[in-house]
Order: structure tokens, then C-alpha cells, then sequence
């Protein structure tokens, strides 16, 4: 998706990293100290607590250096602007991650070079090989989606509320928000200009968000997420992965809304469609089978986007409400005057 003066359709919420200087003698920046002792006074564990850097508009960043590891975590893009409607691409908020180190007189995060042959994988959990770059533990990735009005995205957060991702916990608050977590990522959605009224952002900017009908959907991903896909190493991440993964992640939220389709039943298997059936008419299907059996059947229908377990929503949308007609948003060239 192109990029507007750093502006993307995707782009980086947060964003937290840090890389090791073998050499030191960098400047000390920390707020404190979090240490730990046993029973005869030894130090057992000691770290630095991040400092945080001011930036205008109630916007800062944790930064923290204790004269070897320099490390920054926070929503970068948002740094000494009055809003995060639209935020920063990959390559743009690394730049300016580069930039707010240089504030504080610490070196930017670089990419590194290979791990040696000989280096003993054991210890990697514990330090970075020799001539390793920034690692990145975590990367929060956002999307604006329209659903044309308030109270449209009011039912499309209903909606998502009903629906399931595999192998993670769902929560929901009302028509508000919802969101799906694991140890690998947390996926959640929400009204944007709710959101920003919340924290007291009240302009020509949250209205457009609240016309709009703006659901935020953002996907953190964390440290075992980043690790499997290769993507801890700074070097490694691109603009065109991240969006490729965030998409990846957004599928089951891409969907029509299945009970829509007349040709629903007939994709399910033959043992699982009378109680899809009685769901989808609005029926507990708890009354009508046993918890095991519910649960067995429950387990199938999720990967047709049915959720049994919860109350079926009778709710019919406009179609151009309908999940899979919500396209990215792209950033307005009035907010690029705004941002600039």
C-alpha cells in the first residue's frame, strides 16, 4: 500500500527495540533502578527503569541506556503530534526512532551482521552474539476501516464480538470494542472516534473519525510471533511483510457475514448442520444437546465463522457494512496538511 510523506494504510503503533554496543561508554539514561536481593544481601537481579522523553502534545517514548544496551519503546509516530488517526510506515518510523535517540546522544538502531558459525546457540537467550544489530520484541500494526457512520461501526464491533480466533481468548466491552489474545499476538478492534473522545481529543479530526464510522483494528505482535517469523532481528522487517502479516491476521475478520449465504449449510459437514441450522435461526443450542456434544460440534462450526457457544445476533446489516466490504482507509490529504 503506497506511502504518503511516511503515511501508510498499515502502520506502526508501537514499537519496542533495543541493541547491545559490546564496546560501551555510551551516556547514561535511566529513571532508576529495579533490583533484587537474597536472604544475604546479594544483588540477584538488577535493571533499568526507562526514562521517559517529553514530546509535545502529552506524547512520549521510554528510552533507556545504562552505558551497553540502548533500548526505546513506545508509539514513535505519535512523538510530538496531536493525534494518532494515522500514523507512520515501517521505514518512517524507524527514521524518526533514529531521530528521538539522537536527542538523548544515543546511536541509532542498526542492522546487524550474521551470527557466527561457531557461536553457541545456548547463549542467546542470555546476550547477542557479536556484531548483532536491534532486536525488536514488539511491533504493533494499525488499519483504519470505514464503516460509513457511527452507528454502522457500532454494529460491525457487534458483530466481531460473535466471532472467534482459533487458540485465543476473546473479550468484548459492549458495541466499544472487542479483541482476541495469546501468548503470540492480541488482535483487537474498536470505534476510533469513541476511543479518542475517551482520552479527551475532542476536534474537527474526531469528528470525521465518528462520520466515518471508523473501526481501528490493531494487531500487536510480541516477542514468540516476531521469533517465529524471523522478524527479531530489525534488518529483517520490511513495509510489504508487516502488511502482509497483518493481513494474514485479519482474514476471519474479512468475511461476509456468513449467515447471509444461502449456501452456508451445505459447506458444513452432515453432523454439525442441524445444529448450525438451530443457531442460525436464533436458538440456545445448548438445550439441545449435551456439553459435550456442543463443545464437539462448536469446535467444527468455528472454522465456518460460527460461534455456537455465543447467542446468535439476528442483526441483518446494510450490505455496505457487511465485514468484507471494509477496505483500508487511506490518509486524507487535509490530515497530511494537519500532520505536517
Amino acid at each position: 500500500m503506497g506511502s504518503k510523506n511516511g503515511f501508510t494504510s498499515i502502520f506502526c503503533d508501537w514499537f519496542t527495540a533495543g541493541q547491545r554496543h559490546e564496546k560501551g561508554g555510551l551516556p547514561a539514561v535511566v529513571d532508576g533502578v529495579t533490583a533484587r536481593f537474597d536472604r544475604d544481601g546479594n544483588c540477584t537481579f538488577e535493571k533499568g527503569i526507562p526514562s521517559r522523553l517529553a514530546g509535545s502534545f502529552d506524547s512520549s517514548v521510554g528510552i533507556l541506556c545504562d552505558s551497553h544496551f540502548v533500548g526505546l519503546s513506545g508509539n514513535v509516530g505519535r512523538f510530538g503530534r496531536s493525534d494518532n488517526l494515522f500514523n507512520l510506515g515501517w521505514s518512517a518510523t524507524r527514521e524518526k526512532a533514529d531521530r528521538i535517540l539522537s536527542l538523548a546522544n544515543l546511536p541509532s538502531l542498526a542492522d546487524g551482521t550474521s551470527r557466527p558459525v561457531d557461536w553457541d546457540s545456548r547463549q542467546e537467550n542470555r546476550r547477542d552474539w557479536p556484531g548483532r544489530g536491534a532486536t525488536v520484541a514488539r511491533l504493533d500494526l494499525t488499519c483504519n476501516f470505514s464503516a460509513g457512520s457511527d452507528a454502522q461501526a457500532r454494529a460491525v464491533i457487534r458483530w466481531l464480538s460473535g466471532q472467534s480466533l482459533k487458540r485465543a481468548k476473546r473479550g468484548y466491552s459492549g458495541d466499544e470494542s472487542v479483541w482476541w489474545s495469546n501468548t503470540r499476538i492480541m488482535l483487537k478492534a474498536y470505534r476510533k472516534g469513541a476511543e479518542m473522545k475517551a482520552h479527551g481529543v475532542d476536534d474537527d479530526v474526531v469528528q470525521w473519525a465518528t462520520d466515518q464510522g471508523i473501526v481501528r483494528v490493531e494487531l500487536e505482535l510480541k516477542r514468540r510471533e516476531l521469533q517465529e517469523r524471523d522478524l527479531r532481528d530489525i534488518g529483517n522487517i520490511t513495509q510489504d511483510k508487516l502488511e502482509s502479516i497483518f493481513m494474514e491476521h485479519m482474514e476471519p475478520f474479512l468475511r461476509v457475514d456468513s449467515s447471509d449465504e444461502p449456501d452456508i449449510l451445505a459447506s458444513i459437514p452432515l453432523r454439525s448442520r442441524a445444529y448450525a441450522s438451530a443457531w442460525l435461526a436464533g436458538q440456545d443450542v445448548r438445550l439441545l444437546c449435551s456439553t459435550a456434544t456442543l463443545y464437539r460440534h462448536a469446535k467444527v462450526l468455528r472454522d465456518y465463522g460460527l460461534d455456537i457457544l455465543e447467542t446468535r445476533n439476528l442483526e441483518r446489516f446494510p450490505v455496505k457494512v457487511r465485514v468484507l466490504d471494509l477496505v483500508p482507509v487511506s490518509v486524507p490529504d487535509w490530515y497530511l496538511e494537519r500532520a505536517a
